[in-house]
């Protein structure tokens, strides 16, 4: 196999194979650089995408250069790179969920599909698969936030869950299904996305943040099809 396909190596040495494959940008352009044909929403993906990578580095204090991994080909996007893949819907999703949930550097796709598809929200995706990509006019989608803050003897448990659901009642189905009937009852479920609410402040990147706030202005739209998140921090006391 080719050091190119390989997606399984070690950061630094991924690095190196990136800088083999990308012009430096800081040259001037060549005659021979390779066009890429694309749009303004693309353009504002990949922004997005390495503004989130950028945040989490520094959040963390991760040594490792964000644009290096923006360059190294990655599990999460069949072993292109971000640079590439982050044009395309999808693949931004998935780099904004990787670091605003603290996944790790890489994880297989379907490992953060799942986090958007999830079994519970099914039959709502269902109602979206029309000829035409749109959603029926008798359905009428919405996001549910839901926080949680508890204590005992041995922790602190924050949780901020999100999900798109018709109604309230679904939501707590929906909520029941993720947690289990005993929690639902200490939830705080409401419609709609508080970004400054503390919860919200503590668990949740900046990107992820803009993003709630985009779904919650039209839970119609595509970015929100399937939308299932959930956020958890303990603490031992």
């Amino acid at each position: 196999m080719e050091q190119s396909e390989t997606i399984m190596l070690p950061i630094d040495q991924q690095t190196i194979v990136a800088a083999a494959d990308y012009p430096d940008p800081l040259d001037p352009d060549e005659a021979g650089d390779v066009a890429v044909t694309t749009t303004r929403r693309g353009l504002i993906r990949l922004a997005l995408a390495a503004s989130e990578t950028a945040a989490r580095f520094e959040r963390e204090a991760i040594s490792h250069d964000p644009v290096a991994w923006m360059l190294a080909p990655r599990r999460l996007f069949g072993g292109l790179s971000a640079v590439d893949a982050c044009l395309d819907q999808a693949a931004c999703l998935r780099t904004v969920l990787l670091h605003g949930l603290s996944m790790g550097l890489d994880a297989e796709p379907h490992d953060v599909d799942e986090l958007i598809d999830h079994d519970v929200e099914d039959d709502v995706r269902e109602i979206y698969c029309d000829a035409d990509d749109s959603p029926p006019a008798l359905f009428s989608p919405k996001l549910f936030t839901a926080t949680l803050e508890c204590r005992s003897e041995l922790e602190i448990v924050q949780r901020f869950d999100a999900i798109i659901a018709e109604s309230m009642s679904d939501a707590l189905v929906a909520l029941k299904y993720r947690h289990g009937a005993d929690q639902v009852g200490e939830l705080d479920v409401r419609e709609g996305f508080d970004g400054a609410a503390p919860l919200a402040e503590a668990l949740l990147s900046d990107a992820l943040s803009d993003m709630l706030t985009q779904i919650s202005d039209a839970p119609a739209s595509p970015l929100a099809r399937g939308l299932s998140v959930s956020v958890e921090q303990r603490f031992a006391e």
